[in-house]
């Protein structure tokens, strides 16, 4: 992977390093990294970390190449990419499949990754930005670069869902506000509980069907299974849900897709966003 930056007159004399490290967020390890293994160019000559800039140069670096998890077996795998650049894609992930590697699962998202870097000679390891269950279906944010991985965790990425649930909810629009637990002994199993964390949701009702409801989700907080512990908690549980007491199992897993994603670009600023389509098992529901 490589950047590229011009250098502007309020850095002119600044070091190499120090830009990188005060200017475009780089970690003193990155750097160590990139002084090993990567290049540093001004335009187009090599140069140390105590270079000397100024204003107009261009600053090239060339990214230190991330060996793949030997863990990660390659799969080959139909991937429905809905973004795509030199530096991150988006995948509209089906239900059933895992993200990452577990002890039920070795068929999973980031082995189909591991296949595509391969066959399109991206030299990167996974880096998951945005992860969802192997139920949900929906977009996953994925970075090419531990770099990116990085920018894109400091950004408050909007995330919207849709989520269809028993019964009609009384209200049109509205947010839970009710902070959640683990279920001990459990450790999947999550609750509303006085002595959790915060946990905020907000909804809006889109479709009302004979006994079930399309909703639009946008979340505050980001706990483990929050969508379904909020509308179970409510009466509403998520159909299919049957580790929160869906009693409507006309599909395998919560029906939950991660519908939208937007964000700033970590480099070029310019907002990004995507839409993933429904997977036939949510199209069915929704007649």
């Amino acid at each position: 992977m490589m950047l590229k930056w011009k250098i502007t007159s309020s850095d002119e004399h600044k070091l190499v390093r120090d830009y990188l490290l005060h200017d475009r967020a780089f970690s003193n390890r990155l750097l160590k990294e990139l002084k090993k293994s990567g290049k540093i160019l001004v335009e187009g000559e090599p140069v140390t970390v105590r270079h000397s800039l100024r204003s107009g140069q261009i600053l090239t670096v060339h990214m230190p190449i991330e060996s793949v998890n030997e863990n990660l077996k390659p799969i080959e795998m139909n991937l429905n990419i809905v973004y795509e650049d030199d530096f991150l894609l988006t995948i509209n992930k089906p239900r059933g499949l895992s993200v990452l590697p577990n002890m039920n699962d070795e068929v999973t998202l980031a082995n189909g990754l591991v296949d595509y870097y391969l066959q399109n000679h991206i030299k990167s390891t996974v880096h998951i930005v945005t992860r969802i269950d192997k139920w949900t279906s929906g977009l996953v944010l994925i970075a090419k670069n531990k770099y990116i991985h990085y920018l894109l965790s400091k950004q408050n990425i909007h995330r919207e869902y849709r989520a269809i649930i028993e019964g009609k909810i009384q209200k049109e629009i509205g947010t839970i506000d009710l902070p959640i637990a683990r279920n001990l002994p459990s450790i999947i199993e999550r609750k509303v509980d006085v002595n959790g964390k915060r946990a905020t949701t907000h909804f809006q009702v889109l479709k009302e069907m004979n006994d079930r409801s399309l909703i639009a989700v946008t979340l505050d907080t980001g706990r483990t299974h929050q969508i379904r512990v909020h509308f179970s908690y409510m009466g509403h549980p998520l159909i299919g849900d049957d580790l929160y007491g869906s009693t409507q199992r006309s599909i395998n897993g919560q029906a939950l897709h991660a519908r939208l994603l937007k964000f700033k670009h970590p480099i070029n600023s310019k907002v990004i966003s995507c839409v993933a389509s429904y997977p036939s098992e949510i199209q069915e529901l929704l007649i």
